[in-house]
C-alpha cells in the first residue's frame, strides 16, 4: 500500500526557529551554502545565531582567506558569531574522539535549543564525519543528552539532496543567501555553487504555496530521537544513497543464530545480518521443531530441544571463524553492527567488545516502546552482580570461547551471564557506544523476559544460582564498589532532576506571564475596536451634515478631519495590536513545545521516577 504524498514531502512551509541557532559547518562556505537562509531569518528576528566551521578548507583554497570569506559571507545575513575548529580537510574521520569533545564543550557553553548538522548522507567524507560525530555525541554520552534534550536537530543538504519532513520558505532573505556564498570568491572561481543553490532552493519551493519562491529542505527531529536510532536507520530516515566507502580486510566472523521452530522470525534475524553487506559465516542452531531451509548458511538441527546453553555450544564447535558474534532469532543485527565490531577487535588487549542494543517491545502485534536500556561501561565488579551486556552486542574470540567451555548447559536462563563473568576474569571487555542492533521482547512468541520478568520467581532463582555458583568472586569489597558508583550515579540522575525542574518551573512561570499579557492586549484590542466603532459613528453623523452652513460646514469639517485623524492612529494601534498579539501566540506555542518535549525527555522521566521513589509522584 502507497503512502500519502503529504507523508513524502511537505506542503506548507515550516516555520523553523529556535532562540538559540547552532550551524555545524564542515567547511568555509557549507554554512551559507546549506542553511544561509535559515541564518538570515534568525538574525533578522534578532535571535542568538553561532557558526562553527570545523576543517580549515584547505585543500581547495587558502585556509586563511577561506576564513575571512566565512566572515564575511555571514556579516552580510547579519550579526552571527563564527569560530573556526581548523581541523585538517578532508582528515576529520581521524579526528572524531577529539572533536566530540569540542562539540561538547560549544554546545554546553552556547546551550542551543536548534541545532543544524549537515546531513548523514551527505558524500563528502568530511561533512559525514561531522554528522556522525554529532549523532554519537548524542549516544555516547548521556549527561550531554541529559542536558540538550529539549533541542531540535535539522539535518541540512549542500552535496546531496535528502528527503525532507521539514521545507523553511527563504524568499524574502533568498537574495542576501545568495550575496553571501557569492563572497566567498575562492570557490565562486571553481563552481557555481551560487546558481547551484539558487536552483536547488527554487526547487525546493515547488510543493509550496505560489507565493514562496525559494526554500531550503531540513530532516526535522528532536534531540532524544537521536538516543535510540542507528546512524543506519538515521541514513534511511534521510534518504541514504548507496553507500561508497572503502573498509579495511574484513575479520573473520561467525554469526550464532539460535532458533526454535520460529521460521517468520529467524528469516528476519537472518535478513538483518545479511543486509549490513558482511561477510560472515551463518550457523544456524534449530533446537527441536521443523528444520528451517535457509541458503548460504550451515543448519545444525536438534530433533528434540537439548536447550539453550547446549544449541550455542554446538553453533560454535560448527563454526569456521576466528571470532564469534552472536544472534536469537528474535533479535536484530542493524548494518553497522558487525563492522563495528570488526573494526574493535583490531585492538587486541581486550578478551571481548560490545556495542548498545535498543529493547523494542512488541504487542498485539505493534510496537509499543522502544528503550536505551543497554548502554553501559565496562565494570568487572558490577558484571558480578547484574548483567548488562546482553549477548547479541558481544564479539568474542572463538578459542576463548572453547577454552572456557562455553556456556553451562546447567542453565537455561543468564547462560550469557555465566560466560561473560568467566571471561571478565581473563581481562576487560571494550565497549562500543553505538547503538548497532535491537533487542526484541515479542508478546506470544516465547520471549524469555517476557516470560520471565525480572521480579517473577524464576528470574530470581535463576540470579541466585549465578552468585552462588559465582560466589567465591563476590567479597565485600566488589559489593562497596558496586554500592557506591551506584550512588553517584543517583545522585548525578538527582541532580539532572532538579535542574529540569527548574527549568520546567521556569517556563511555566513564563507562559504564565505571557498568557496574562496575552489577555491585557485582548483587552486593549477590544477598547480599541470599541472606539473605532464610536468614531466611525461619529464620522457617519459629520458627513451627513454636508446641508449645513458654509460656517458650521467648515467648523464640522475641521473636527471630522480631527476625528479622521484620530481614527487612523487607533487603526494603526489596532494592527499593531493584532501583530503583537500573534507574536505572543506563536511565542506561547513555542514555550509549550518546549515544555512538551521535557516531559518527553528522559531526564524528565528520570526526575518522575525519583519524585515517586520520595513519595511525591
Amino acid at each position: 500500500m502507497g503512502i500519502p504524498e503529504s507523508a513524502s514531502i511537505p506542503y506548507e512551509a515550516n516555520n523553523l526557529r529556535g532562540e538559540r541557532l547552532l550551524v555545524l559547518a564542515p567547511h568555509p562556505d557549507d554554512e551559507v551554502i546549506g542553511c544561509g537562509g535559515l541564518v538570515a531569518l534568525h538574525l533578522r528576528e534578532n535571535r542568538a545565531v553561532h557558526v562553527i566551521v570545523v576543517t580549515d578548507g584547505a585543500r581547495a583554497g587558502d585556509a586563511d582567506a577561506r576564513e575571512r570569506e566565512s566572515r564575511d559571507g555571514l556579516a552580510l545575513l547579519g550579526n552571527a558569531t563564527v569560530e573556526f575548529l581548523r581541523y585538517r580537510d578532508r582528515h576529520l574521520e581521524t579526528e572524531l574522539h577529539d572533536l566530540r569533545a569540542k562539540l561538547r564543550a560549544r554546545i554546553d557553553d552556547f546551550k542551543p535549543d536548534l541545532i543544524a548538522v549537515p546531513s548523514p548522507i551527505e558524500i563528502h567524507p568530511d561533512h559525514l564525519a561531522l554528522s556522525r560525530a554529532f549523532c554519537e555525541l548524542v549516544q555516547r554520552d548521556e549527561t550531554f543528552f541529559a542536558d540538550h534534550a529539549v533541542a531540535r536537530v535539522a539535518f541540512y543538504e549542500v552535496g546531496t539532496p535528502i528527503r525532507p519532513n521539514a521545507l523553511v520558505d527563504i524568499s524574502a532573505v533568498a537574495a542576501l543567501k545568495s550575496k553571501a556564498i557569492a563572497a566567498h570568491a575562492s570557490q565562486a572561481a571553481a563552481r557555481d555553487y551560487r546558481g547551484y543553490m539558487e536552483g536547488l532552493n527554487a526547487y525546493r519551493g515547488m510543493t509550496l504555496p505560489p507565493d514562496v519562491k525559494f526554500a531550503e529542505a531540513y530532516w526535522l527531529t528532536p534531540l532524544p530521537a537521536i538516543r535510540t536510532m542507528a546512524f543506519s536507520a538515521l541514513r534511511d530516515a534521510v534518504g541514504a544513497p548507496k553507500a561508497i566507502e572503502i573498509t579495511a580486510e574484513p575479520i573473520p566472523i561467525s554469526v550464532i543464530v539460535r532458533t526454535k521452530d520460529r521460521h517468520a522470525l529467524l528469516s528476519e534475524a537472518i535478513d538483518s545480518v545479511r543486509k549490513g553487506g558482511y561477510p560472515a559465516e551463518i550457523v544456524i542452531v534449530n533446537d527441536g521443531g521443523s528444520a528451517p531451509q535457509v541458503a548460504n548458511a550451515t543448519v545444525i538441527h536438534h530433533e528434540t530441544s537439548r536447550g539453550r546453553s547446549e544449541a550455542m555450544n554446538a553453533g560454535v564447535r560448527a563454526a569456521k571463524s576466528p571470532y564469534i558474534a552472536f544472534l536469537d532469532d528474535d533479535d536484530l543485527y542493524y548494518p553497522e553492527h558487525l563492522p563495528t565490531l570488526a573494526a574493535a577487535a583490531r585492538d587486541s588487549s581486550n578478551v571481548a567488545r560490545y556495542t548498545d542494543a535498543v529493547s523494542v517491545f512488541v504487542r498485539d502485534g505493534r510496537e509499543s516502546s522502544r528503550m536505551r536500556i543497554f548502554a553501559h561501561e565496562f565494570d568487572a565488579d558490577e558484571l558480578l552482580l547484574d548483567n548488562y551486556i546482553p549477548i547479541v552486542t558481544l564479539l568474542v574470540s572463538r578459542n576463548d570461547f572453547l577454552d572456557l567451555g562455553g556456556f553451562d548447559n546447567t542453565f537455561d536462563l543468564f547462560e550469557d551471564w555465566d560466560f561473560l563473568i568467566r571471561l571478565s576474569q581473563r581481562g576487560s571487555f571494550a565497549h562500543i557506544p553505538s547503538v548497532t542492533c535491537e533487542i526484541r521482547h515479542i508478546e506470544g512468541t516465547g520471549s524469555i523476559t517476557l516470560d520471565s520478568p525480572e521480579g517473577s520467581m524464576r528470574f530470581r532463582e535463576a540470579k541466585l544460582r549465578i552468585w552462588k555458583k559465582h560466589a567465591a568472586l563476590i567479597d565485600n569489597d566488589v559489593i562497596a564498589n558496586v554500592l557506591e558508583r551506584q550512588k553517584r550515579r543517583h545522585q548525578q540522575m538527582k541532580h539532572d532532576t532538579v535542574e529540569v525542574r527548574g527549568e520546567r518551573d521556569l517556563l511555566a512561570t513564563e507562559i504564565a506571564r505571557l498568557e496574562r499579557e496575552k489577555a491585557l492586549l485582548i483587552s486593549d484590542v477590544g477598547a480599541l475596536h470599541a472606539r473605532a466603532a464610536h468614531l466611525d459613528g461619529a464620522n457617519t453623523e459629520l458627513r451627513s451634515a454636508i446641508h449645513l452652513s458654509n460656517a458650521d460646514r467648515f467648523e464640522k469639517n475641521v473636527k471630522l478631519n480631527d476625528l479622521q485623524a484620530e481614527y487612523d492612529d487607533l487603526v494603526a494601534a489596532s494592527e499593531e495590536a493584532n501583530r503583537t498579539t500573534a507574536a505572543l501566540y506563536t511565542e506561547v506555542a513555542r514555550l509549550q513545545s518546549l515544555l512538551d518535549m521535557i516531559y518527553e525527555s528522559r531526564t524528565w522521566k528520570l526526575h518522575s521516577m525519583v519524585e515517586k521513589m520520595k513519595g511525591r509522584g
